[in-house]
């Protein structure tokens, strides 16, 4: 595979943006407050950190890895630069390969970079902070990252016109924000129906639908193996197991590979 030079180059263009550098700016500086924060408690552990953040990462991580990899493919299409780079000895795999090494790194070094301060942050001068809990909390952040980028890079290939690229991102944004306050719909149009409980809520089936939506998944996940929370209507004691943060943790994996795999499948038989 040749994926490599289109990498190199792939990461020197996208980090030479002046916007680029203060999205990747912003992300870290994120992560380090929430260290600020958490550990000037006396309290200040890597749980408390989690949850210091639990509202504003989902926003701020879906915004920044939809827009390092919405254009990745697509702007290079519409300028005609993709089918020059085919016609040298590189395949569509390698280009797809390329450009996500080059922008998943840009991706996964501010989050990194972010976190990897704040958590000392936390433990300075009074919080403590559990490798162990602190690895599981930045595994779980980077690969709800990845499971983003990897969707914003399946809509750069799925698209030939930049503009439905952007209004492709701009749709994800709007459902990660907006899906949380659509529960209530979901048991409205249930109750209709005759199918939710018979206190109006959402049947066990309905939740598992409903919470698989990325950041919700993330959500969870986090909630279940650091922040350590064990009510509520997923990770309660009488939540079915499908709910549950172990289940979680491969709807997190399906959201990162899915995307990857449909896009590559698209890509590899669009006419150029």
């Amino acid at each position: 595979m040749s994926w490599r030079p289109i990498a190199r180059r792939e990461f020197a263009d996208v980090i030479e943006g002046r916007s680029m550098r203060a999205g990747m700016a912003f992300v870290a500086f994120v992560f380090v407050a929430g260290g600020y924060v958490a550990g000037g408690s006396p309290s200040g552990d890597v749980a408390r950190y989690a949850s210091q953040l639990s509202g504003l990462v989902p926003l701020v991580v879906t915004v920044f890895a939809l827009l390092v990899g919405y254009r990745a493919i697509v702007a290079d299409r519409a300028a005609g630069r993709l089918t020059l780079l085919l016609t040298l000895p590189h395949s569509r795999l390698d280009v797809l390969a390329g450009k996500f090494a080059a922008r998943g790194t840009v991706v996964v070094g501010s989050i990194l970079a972010g976190t990897v301060v704040g958590g000392w942050l936390v433990s300075y001068p009074f919080g403590t902070v559990d490798g162990a809990t602190f690895l599981v909390y930045l595994g779980a952040t980077l690969l709800f990252a990845l499971a983003l980028f990897a969707i914003s890079l399946a809509l750069s290939t799925l698209t030939a016109s930049p503009r439905r690229a952007t209004v492709g991102a701009f749709a994800v944004i709007v459902a990660v924000l907006f899906w949380r306050n659509l529960r209530g719909t979901f048991a409205r149009v249930l109750d209709a129906l005759g199918l939710a409980t018979p206190a109006g809520g959402l049947p066990d089936w309905a939740l598992f639908v409903y919470g698989a939506e990325p950041s919700l998944v993330y959500d969870r996940v986090v909630e279940g193996f650091v922040i350590g929370r064990d009510t509520g209507a997923f990770l309660g004691p009488d939540a079915p197991w499908y709910l549950g943060a172990e289940v979680a943790v491969v709807l997190l994996l399906a959201w990162f590979v899915g995307p990857l795999v449909g896009g590559y499948r698209r890509f590899r038989g669009t006419d150029l």
